[in-house]
Parts: C-alpha cells; structure tokens; sequence
C-alpha cells in the first residue's frame, strides 16, 4: 500500500506536466507566424515582410538582423497604438481628418481610374517589341569605350616638342609623368583610364574636340596636338572597346515600358477628350486669357508651350479665327489637323482641319503638307514629332 501511495503522486506529477506542455504548445500554434500582439490585435510576419518592403532601399539597413526586425516590429506597434487611440478619441470625425481622407479618398480613386482605364487599356505585344528592336537599333548599343593616356599643357609648343620627342623614340608614358601639367594624371602616366567619347574624361570633362581626335584613333596611335578647352594634349591610345549591340531579352522590359508609356499617353488624350464631351467643363480661367487682345505671335507662342493638346487647339484656333490674313494662320490651322491626328487619334477632325486649310488658304506652303497628311492618315506609319517632319517627308514623296 505504501508503494501503491509512493505511485500515485509520481503519476498526478506526470499528468500536470503534459498538462503544462499542451498548453506551452498550444501557446505556441496560436503565435506561430505572429510578430507582435495588441490586445486581440495581431501583426503577421508575412505583414511585417510586406511592410519591409515598401520602405525605401537606403533605410531598409537599419532594420535587417534579428535586432533590426524587431526595432522594425516595435515602430509598427507604435503605429498601431497611435491609430488606435486616434479612433479611441474619434479623431477620424474632425472637420481636419475628414477633409485629409476626402482628399486622399481623391487620388486613390483617381489613380484606379487611371490604371483600369488608361494603362489597363494598353497591352504591348512580342511582335511591337521585335518590331520597334528592329527599327530603332541605334538606341540600343553600348558606348565604344577608349582607354588612354595624355600629356597636358596650357603651351602649345611645348606639345609641338614633345610630339617631336615622341617620334624620335622617347617613351610616351616617360614624358606623361615627368613634364605633363596635369597634376592629377602624370603620376600615373598620364592614365585617363577607360572612358565613352562624348561623354566625361577625367581631367578633361566633356570636351568634343577631345573626343573626336581620340575617336580618330586606333590602339597604339599617337595624336598630334589636340586643343581642347583647358589647353593642349598628346593622346596614346591603348585599348579600345567598339559598341556593342545589346540583345534584345536585355532591353525587352525597356522597350515595353516606353512603348506603354507612349500608348498611355495616346490613350489618356483620347480619354479626356471623350470626358470633357461628356462632362462639359468650362475653364473660365482659360476663357479670360483668350479673350485679353493678344497678337497672333504671342499665341503662336503660347499654344507651342502648352502641354496639354485639346488646350493647344483652343489657342491654336483662337489665332485662326482672330488673325485669319496672318502668315501663321495656315500653320496654326495645320497644327491643329496635326494634333488631332498625332496626338489624340482623332482622324474625323484632323481630317476637317487639314482640308479646311487647303480650302481657304490654297496659296499657302503648307497646303502640300496638309495634302500628305491627308493621303497618309490611314497608313501605319510611327507617328509624326513636329510640323517640320511633315514638310520633309512631303517634299520628298513629292520629288
């Protein structure tokens, strides 16, 4: 009997530690993958991750490591507590708030509209990628890159001897180090290290006479005197690295980005075209300006500043309709067919625009280019940059 009793509490020891353990494990389920806690509030871990990711790359340093993380958890608790105390002395109906939240509410929904009705419109294909590679190749190569040396002076003839010296088989890097002027290169012979024609030298800048002598060059070759803008130099050139076509899985995501950017914005006028039909909007600030008397140069000049194309129309006619006998009337007249067709996709009105200026100004320089306009707008072609593009390739078609 007294084993039996010696048992019993060993056995009732026993079941409260598993007792004890389910209820530690139990803890732990119920934590598991929670960062931190609230009352019955809960920040997840995959919300801190997400969290984490949206603050800039240049502070995320500070953050990273256990210790980082959890300075991180702890500054999103303060977060928390403030908004929750906020509610608590119901902030959120103060006439200042809600007037932050009704902004706010603004431009999130302008900016949804805006991706489910201008960049949700536009889908660029493998084809128009391939397509535009293939026809704007140039945009697409590496810099040639020169590495050289040089031997500086702000004297001219003392270039002219060292050239001398050169050709009569005294070492380049010799000279570079022991008599060039420029302080920061001859300790290492003149060194200008690798660098794109066009672009910064060291020493140097940018400098195109510079550039384009070193250009002149091949591997090995050594330049006459070349003036520049901080004086003269002698050029060894040692290495050279032609331009490079870059492949086009490389450049495919730039290529998408600027012929999306491009429809985005075909696509936007066209939108707020269609709005301002529907809605009716009347800017009377825009109706002031163009009623104070200005002469036909000033809106010439006004519409050709102005972003904004259905705006530039409305300057554009203002001119034509006050100046009509002004030599730019048929240029405006031109420019608002243009615009129309180039800009906003309208052919019905640029259409109207161009044929209303070969009617009523027949003698005019731009008739022939309103006449190609015409004969092109419904050809695929890239879509026309300026007026001036149009009066080129009008002579052309025409010769």
């Amino acid at each position: 009997m007294k084993r039996a009793l010696f048992i019993l509490p060993a056995v009732a020891m026993l079941a409260m530690l598993t007792v004890s353990c389910g209820k530690k494990e139990d803890a732990l389920k119920v934590d598991e993958g929670v960062a931190a806690r609230i009352g019955n509030f809960k920040i997840t871990d995959k919300e801190i991750d997400e969290k984490f990711e949206q603050i800039p790359e240049n502070q995320r340093s500070q953050y990273r490591g256990p210790g980082g993380r959890a300075k991180f958890v702890d500054m999103l608790i303060n977060d928390e507590l403030f908004y929750l105390e906020a509610k608590n002395k119901n902030l959120k109906n103060s006439e200042k708030v809600r007037a932050e939240m009704e902004a706010l509410e603004r431009r999130v929904l302008i900016g949804a509209y805006y991706s489910e009705y201008i960049t949700g419109k536009v889908s660029i294909s493998d084809k128009e990628v391939e397509l535009y590679y293939k026809n704007n190749q140039d945009e697409f190569y590496t810099n040639s890159q020169y590495k050289a040396q040089h031997i500086f002076s702000v004297d001219s003839m003392k270039c002219v001897e060292w050239k001398k010296r050169i050709d009569n088989g005294e070492k380049f890097s010799a000279i570079a180090k022991g008599e060039s002027e420029d302080g920061s290169t001859a300790p290492a012979y003149g060194n200008l290290g690798y660098f794109n024609p066009g672009g910064f030298i060291k020493f140097i800048g940018i400098s195109k006479s510079f550039s384009d002598a070193v250009e002149a060059l091949a591997p090995g070759d050594i330049s006459d005197v070349i003036k520049h803008e901080k004086g003269y130099s002698l050029v060894m050139v040692n290495d050279m690295k032609p331009a490079v076509l870059k492949p086009l899985e490389d450049v495919r995501q730039t290529i998408i980005e600027k012929l999306q950017k491009e429809s985005a914005s075909e696509i936007l006028n066209v939108e707020i075209d269609n709005l301002r039909k529907k809605y009716r909007p009347e800017n009377l600030a825009l109706q002031e300006v163009l009623n104070t008397t200005r002469t036909a140069e000033q809106l010439w000049q006004i519409a050709q500043a102005e972003d904004a194309a259905y705006t530039r129309i409305l300057y554009f006619r203002e001119l034509v309709t006050r100046y009509p006998q002004h030599k730019l009337a048929p240029q405006a007249l031109f420019m608002i067919g243009f615009v129309y067709s180039e800009e906003l996709s309208d052919l019905v009105q640029a259409r109207k625009a161009f044929n209303e200026l070969i009617k009523n100004y027949s003698g005019s320089d731009m008739v022939e280019s309103a006449k190609w306009m015409i004969e092109n707008l419904d050809n695929p072609r890239d879509r026309l940059q300026s007026m001036e593009s149009v009066i080129d390739k009008a002579k052309k078609d025409g010769k």
